[in-house]
């Protein structure tokens, strides 16, 4: 994407802008803030794109499950200083200042609070919920403040299935995520990411077609920048095989492991094999899926496969941990 655009967000994977154009970005918002002599509005939005170039620059980055982090908690500035949380928060006000209703400076407030991106730094969800749906009051049709929101129920899981009011809050909050991607799907219809968050969210409150029709159209849509981050490393395929398993469509399900290893291949044949995952976990889905499907000696191979990979294939405790996994007994599978 050569054009900057303020109202994207530039750490969603989908949306791809080079290294080289975010630190002349960066380089000009620094110029117009150190002259000063621009309108507000104007050194505004310099604040504002400052922010977001530090966030997609920042050290050793990642991509995580679904959504965008760092991995290191410490950013640093050109010159060496480290970028706490009150350095980031000092520019986004500084922007507000001087264009109070800046939507894009809400959302960077929000992410600020947010447990996916800036999560080493705070935890108040309620505070960046408040920041990124006064994001959204400004400015009705950003999809991204819309995307954002939602994750920020990504962290929520029904551990205690005992507890029947968290429960109920809980899948209180998938819905409203699906509501939230509902709408940046409306707006944005094109950037994959939001199918692949929404799938998530659907597969939660076990809809599962409605996930594989989102998991299948992130597939078909997304661009190759976010094929290469994604479907090679064991996300939108295994969640749609997941799904066709609870579907009990095994055969599906197979397929799409299958290709999620048949990727792998490809990965361990490039010069940066040894940062691949291992698949072990794929290994053990479509044992599974081989399994309820009739194939046993074709679930033997992929557990066995597993099992090397994770841990001693002989070990009688990790057997029985496949064998529970299934719901079967150890000497029924080896």
């Amino acid at each position: 994407m050569s054009k900057y655009n303020t109202d994207l967000d530039y750490a969603i994977l989908d949306i791809d802008i080079s290294k080289e154009k975010l630190e002349e970005i960066k380089a000009e918002a620094d110029r117009i803030i150190s002259e000063n002599k621009e309108s507000n509005e104007n050194l505004a939005v310099a604040y504002l794109k400052k922010v977001q170039c530090i966030r997609k620059l920042g050290p050793l980055k990642t991509i995580g499950f679904i959504f965008y982090e760092e991995t290191n908690p410490l950013l640093y500035d050109e010159a060496g200083n480290l970028l706490k949380k009150e350095n980031i928060k000092n520019l986004l006000e500084k922007a507000l200042e001087l264009s109070p209703n800046m939507p894009e400076a809400f959302m960077q407030l929000g992410l600020l609070n947010y447990r996916g991106l800036f999560r080493f730094l705070s935890d108040n969800e309620d505070e960046a919920k408040d920041w990124l749906s006064k994001a959204i009051q400004q400015k009705p049709d950003y999809a991204a403040a819309f995307n954002n929101r939602a994750m920020l129920f990504y962290y929520s899981k029904i551990e205690n299935e005992k507890d029947k009011d968290k429960i109920e809050k809980i899948k209180i909050d998938y819905k409203n995520a699906v509501a939230d991607l509902t709408e940046a799907i409306k707006i944005r219809p094109s950037d994959a990411i939001y199918r692949l968050n929404r799938g998530v969210f659907h597969s939660r409150l076990g809809e599962h077609k409605e996930a594989i029709e989102d998991f299948s159209n992130a597939i078909h849509n997304a661009s190759g920048v976010l094929k290469d981050k994604l479907n090679t490393k064991v996300l939108i395929l295994n969640l749609r095989g997941k799904e066709y398993a609870e579907l009990k469509e095994y055969r599906k399900a197979i397929e799409d492991f299958s290709e999620t290893l048949r990727l792998r291949d490809n990965d361990l044949s490039s010069e940066s094999k040894h940062s691949k995952p291992d698949y072990g976990d794929t290994f053990l889905m479509r044992g599974k899926s081989w399994y309820l499907a009739g194939e046993k000696d074709k679930a033997k191979a992929d557990f066995e496969e597993y099992l090397n990979r994770k841990c001693n294939t002989e070990d009688d405790e990790n057997r029985w941990q496949v064998s529970n996994y299934i719901g079967v007994k150890p000497e029924d599978i080896f």
